[in-house]
């Protein structure tokens, strides 16, 4: 019995180790997306430049303020997740510092 307790906890801590690692590894892969899109946002914005010195009239463009405000959209949306918005603390109530109190009888 004492051994099937201690294997019980042991599987406990490496099923909430493993999971844990698994939390960890989705945040890194996200961290991972927002520099990929940091970088594209770059792309982008050298694209947009080369476009402009190349300013044909062409029957069809590339719409980069589209782009950006989805990247960015995408960006704020993966900070909110990885960054949730916390509860505020609630305001304590104030101590008055009085502690004698009378008996009514």
């Amino acid at each position: 019995m004492r051994l099937t307790s201690g294997l019980c906890v042991v599987l406990l801590t490496v099923t909430g180790f493993s999971s844990f690692q698994t939390q960890a590894s989705e945040k890194d892969e996200l961290a991972l997306v927002m520099r990929q899109l940091d970088q594209v946002q770059a792309g982008l914005d050298r694209a947009r430049v080369v476009a402009n010195q190349n300013d044909q009239d062409a029957r069809f463009y590339f719409d980069y303020l589209s782009a950006t405000r989805d990247i960015s959209t995408m960006k704020q949306g993966i900070s909110r997740y990885l960054e949730p918005s916390r509860a505020q603390p609630s305001v304590p109530m104030s101590v008055t510092g009085q502690y004698r109190g009378e008996d009514a009888r």
